[in-house]
């Protein structure tokens, strides 16, 4: 999730939001904070002041992350100040470059209304510090209770300090993605060689089986066998879509590609696809399409996996004989609305509130034995963030269930 901040720029009077650290950043471990601890330390002992920092922007104020072991320092670490003043590190954060304030005192810009002032610390030197993709952190800086100019030199070290840390940023974003990246990797093998293999397997068997009946067999008999063997292709298709899809989006980190296009013929190909599964279940499909024809802007791809996916629960959890409902509507908002209901066999509460997120235990057969790879629901979820478009569900045992997307 996206986070922003409001700053205030003191010199030309004006406010900014600001893009900060989303919730996906990784934590700052130990070893890096110890090391900018000797970066600031070292900062103040050579430009002799009584305050070097590392500030963080968050949402609704800024904070002293770290502060200089040296004496006289009049921060504490973990204080905050409300955005509200237009301090020095936010003209430094909005304008994205050095500042140097020789003496606030002196300054019409700097000496009214200056929470920094008021604790004399009256000269300032500082730049920011960015996330590799170009996300807020905060700034460093150094403070002085005198006068001071700041050599040039003193200005290429606090920027050296700045390259160091948004270094340190980008190894530890680096280290998050490779560990996302070997956790993809088991789990993708995992999920391969448990699902995709057994649904080969039981493929197998089928032919198998076909090859030994007698010649005299009955054709009917040996149709029914064949539907049974495509069904079973198709759950295995529909799984690997699933596995390469959910590996292509975490790895690559894909973006949606939208387009125009007609729901509603997305719909009914799908429903398409599905004829057989539905055949051999003797299952009614009942659409109805208040919104026809229904064109949206959206990524395809991704919406018309997502509802595959859905249909393909609803298909799979539905008691022989049953009836799948699907609806498209419109809302007062003029938002498109999807429903897949069916009369299956429902879920409880615990099972609802895990439905979106991996676990073996997801992988129920269904009420005629097909496979489940537990994925599905995941990848569904995670596509329709991407879109910007809501998934909810109702459901109750042996009654079926209702899912529910908004676009």
């Amino acid at each position: 999730m996206e986070n922003f901040a409001t700053i205030n720029i003191r010199e030309t009077n004006e406010s900014k939001k600001v893009k900060i650290a989303s919730d996906s950043k990784p934590e700052l471990v130990d070893a890096t904070l110890k090391k900018w601890q000797v970066l600031i330390d070292t900062l103040a002992s050579i430009v002799n002041v009584p305050s070097a920092l590392i500030m963080r922007l968050n949402k609704d104020n800024i904070e002293v992350f770290l502060k200089s072991n040296t004496k006289g320092n009049p921060y504490k670490e973990n204080e905050k100040v409300d955005l509200v003043y237009g301090l020095y590190c936010e003209n430094v954060i909005g304008k994205q470059e050095q500042l140097i304030v020789p003496n606030a005192k002196k300054s019409k810009v700097w000496r009214k209304n200056n929470p920094d002032v008021d604790i004399n610390m009256i000269s300032y030197l500082g730049v920011p510090i960015n996330w590799p993709d170009g996300e807020c952190f905060g700034t460093v800086c150094v403070l002085d209770n005198k006068e001071n100019k700041y050599s040039k030199d003193f200005a290429d070290l606090i920027n050296q300090m700045k390259l160091h840390i948004e270094l340190d940023l980008q190894t530890l974003l680096q280290n998050l993605e490779l560990h996302e990246l070997n956790e993809v990797k088991s789990k993708f093998l995992s999920l391969i060689s448990h699902d995709i293999r057994g649904s080969i397997s039981s493929s197998d068997e089928f032919l198998k089986l076909l090859i030994k009946q007698p010649k005299n067999k009955d054709y009917d008999d040996m149709l029914k066998m064949l539907d049974h063997l495509s069904v079973n292709l198709s759950q295995s298709r529909i799984a690997l879509d699933n596995l390469l899809g959910w590996s292509k989006s975490v790895v690559k980190n894909i973006k949606p590609e939208k387009s125009s296009f007609d729901l509603v013929i997305v719909m009914d190909e799908l429903i398409k696809f599905f004829s057989l599964p539905v055949k051999i279940k003797e299952l009614k499909i009942e659409k109805s399409y208040s919104a026809n024809p229904c064109q949206i802007f959206s990524d395809k791809n991704m919406l018309t996996m997502s509802i595959r996916n859905i249909l393909s629960n609803a298909i799979k959890y539905s008691f022989k004989g049953g009836l799948v409902k699907i609806n498209i509507s419109k809302s007062n908002e003029d938002r498109v609305i999807i429903e897949i209901i069916d009369s299956g066999i429902g879920m409880n509460n615990k099972t609802k509130n895990r439905l979106f997120h991996y676990a073996d235990s997801h992988q129920q057969q269904g009420t005629e034995g097909e496979s489940s790879a537990g994925i599905g629901l995941m990848l569904t979820k995670e596509f329709l963030d991407k879109i910007g478009a809501n998934v909810s569900v109702d459901s109750e045992i042996d009654k079926g269930s209702t899912f529910t997307v908004c676009i």
